[in-house]
């Protein structure tokens, strides 16, 4: 091997041409475009971008894609995946050249980043540019390099993340031209009522009824799982749109988003006597039986593509009546795995992993790390544990939403992103280099914030539940105590004063600023339960308490809302409303408990608190009030606490 370098720029000057490849798509497009920009920023110096052709003269080059320089050679493998690519250098005494190539676009891409971030030392942290972490050096090289990458999964997809952050780390694009990758409540656009609405037996009966959807779109009423004709006209829609659209690989067959199966004799007779699971009915045998029969009729048509299917909700567990889905079918198992603080439903979940990888031919994983939590939901003990476990139960694929709030969340995120590409990649190596490089010298700080972090949540003694707290604030606040809450401030106040250098305090105060809202809102919560009626300081008590409230709502106004970077989906719009009109609520129904004897002093008060008055109009809202006696019901009757 030559221990010779390619050097791109010498003293700030541009030494390199990058040489792109005809059609190399739109991802490996913007990593060429960060390719250049981020050498600019490291040296001063801007790459010229050539079309392949286009080259004259000497020097080194930089080839991305099939060139017809990479493809004279044959530099690309030819049993690459579409997110696998190779990375070479090819030493000329004129002309030396790095050549970053794949069969698709997507690897193409994965290859730039390899070169950014493993050769070139570059780490895009978080989200927000602040976290772009670009060494500064006037000449930049690169060594003699050799080697062919592919992800330890046929995909990697998440959503709900930032597009850019996502492929600047190597997660894959969610593209159809993915191996095995094709999911998505997808039902409801087989059997449009708009087609087929003279044929009410097509749809689930409940109650007795036949439920026709009202309109096409999204609907929580199943088609009729054991109907015939449904089964024919599946197969048919599949085959004509797979015909269309040769490059994708995969058709959604997912029931629609919820548990309204059908409750006709033949859906019944096949459910009958499944056994509940974590509390649900489980419908595996109908939507199983309807997923076999059309996946064999496609086997006959297209026995090289794939239907994607979900073990979710009522279809969690595998069918009973059969043996081994056919060979076409991807099984997409929905998983929990924040729930892993409590081991006997980490155990569970293993099992059950463990029973699909024999009952399918692909099992794929589909969790959540990112639902719209605004207390601390951060694992990375779970994470180093259970990515290198799921090749291991023939685990193909991993989808998870991620709908993040990243100051609680980065370290784990970019822990996710090494161990999804290479699950024997070290942790504890990945996360220390993070906080080095996100932090400096308030780094052992920043350590302890999260650690406090982490401690809360897999310590606190309590029973794991699929998608707890969603949509609950109660849960939230609930699962992060005070103890936890003051220490962890206690952390992110000392890492502030640690942080010496201008980018230092404005990484900390980026994720410090995001967390005062989830302090507030503890604090605030613990305080209005404590108030006692009979206290002789109950007015200021509750103008305290007030005056927190105030601040939660123009901490979550100016800071959060606004900032996109924080998190998107959950932290803005409708479900943030929701989420905060529960919580005001919850204020004031414990607020007027405590005046419930002292009118005078509750009319004085809201004459003269705007943000009481505001509180007490909220808890007078009864859809809102509703909610709050659903979500209080709830609370007393669920066992969390061992």
């Amino acid at each position: 091997m030559p221990a010779r370098t390619i050097t791109l720029v010498r003293d700030g000057k541009s030494e390199a041409t990058i040489v792109v490849a005809p059609d190399i798509g739109p991802n490996a497009a913007a990593a060429v475009k960060d390719l250049v920009g981020t050498i600019a920023k490291m040296s001063g110096a801007a790459l010229p971008v050539l079309d392949d052709g286009a080259v004259r003269g000497t020097g080194p080059q930089i080839h991305i894609g099939r060139t017809a320089y990479a493809k004279e050679a044959g530099l690309t493998p030819t049993d690459l995946p579409v997110n696998g690519y190779r990375i070479v250098t090819v030493h000329a005494p004129s002309v030396p050249r790095l050549l970053i190539t794949g069969t698709h676009s997507l690897g193409i891409s994965h290859g730039v980043y390899d070169l950014l971030t493993n050769e070139l030392g570059v780490m895009w942290g978080m989200p927000d540019p602040m976290f772009e972490d670009i060494p500064k050096r006037r000449t930049v090289e690169v060594g003699w390099i050799d080697r062919t990458e592919k992800p330890a999964f046929g995909f990697r997809v998440w959503s709900g993340n930032d597009p850019d952050w996502v492929r600047r780390n190597r997660i894959d694009d969610g593209g159809r031209h993915l191996p095995y990758y094709g999911h998505g409540h997808n039902l409801f656009r087989v059997f449009p009522p708009s087609k087929y609405k003279d044929h009410p037996e097509y749809y689930a009966m409940l109650k007795g009824q036949r439920r026709v959807p009202e309109q096409d779109g999204h609907t929580h009423i199943q088609p009729c799982l054991t109907n015939p004709d449904l089964i024919r006209i599946t197969a048919e829609t599949v085959r004509s749109f797979l015909d269309e659209n040769p490059n994708v690989t995969t058709y959604s067959l997912c029931p629609n988003d919820s548990s309204d199966f059908c409750e006709c004799p033949n859906c019944l007779a096949l459910d009958e006597g499944m056994e509940r699971y974590r509390g649900r009915r489980m419908t595996s045998d109908s939507y199983f039986h309807y997923i076999n029969e059309v996946a064999k009729e496609l086997l006959k048509t297209h026995p090289k593509r794939y239907v994607g299917v979900y073990a979710y909700w009522t279809t969690e567990l595998p069918p009973r009546r059969i043996d081994r889905l056919p060979p076409n079918v991807v099984v997409y198992l929905t998983q929990d795995s924040s729930q892993y603080h409590d081991p006997d439903y980490e155990k569970r979940d293993h099992d059950l992993l463990e029973r699909w990888s024999k009952a399918a031919h692909h099992l794929a994983v589909y969790d959540y790390y990112g639902l719209g939590w605004f207390t601390p939901r951060y694992y990375p003990t779970i994470i180093r544990r259970t990515l290198p476990y799921l090749p291991t139960v023939s685990v193909k694929g991993f989808y998870c939403e991620t709908y993040a709030f990243w100051p609680h969340i980065g370290p784990h995120h970019f822990l996710a992103t090494r161990l999804l590409w290479d699950v024997k990649t070290d942790p504890d190596k990945v996360l220390d280099e993070w906080f080095e490089r996100m932090f400096g010298e308030a780094a052992p700080e920043m350590k302890g914030f999260y650690g406090v972090l982490e401690h809360n949540w897999m310590t606190r003694p309590r029973i794991g539940h699929w998608f707890q707290g969603l949509d609950c604030m109660w849960q939230q606040l609930l699962q992060w105590t005070p103890d936890a809450r003051e220490e962890a401030w206690e952390r992110i106040n000392a890492a502030y004063a640690a942080a010496k250098s201008q980018k230092a305090r404005e990484r900390v105060d980026y994720v410090r600023r995001g967390h005062r809202v989830t302090y507030l809102l503890s604090l605030a919560h613990e305080k209005v339960h404590a108030l006692k009626p009979d206290a002789p300081d109950l007015e200021r008590a509750i103008r305290e308490i007030t005056a927190l409230a105030a601040d939660v709502v123009a901490s979550f106004r100016t800071a959060i809302e606004p900032d996109l970077t924080y998190g998107a989906a959950y932290y803005r719009g409708e479900r943030a409303e929701a989420m905060f009109n529960w919580w005001r609520c919850d204020l004031g129904i414990a607020i007027e408990a405590a005046l419930a004897k002292k009118p005078d002093l509750r009319e004085r008060l809201s004459a003269s608190d705007p943000m009481l008055a505001e509180i007490f109009r909220t808890a007078a809202d009864p859809d809102i009030r509703r909610r709050w006696e659903r979500e209080h019901e709830r609370m007393t009757t669920m066992e969390l606490y061992r």
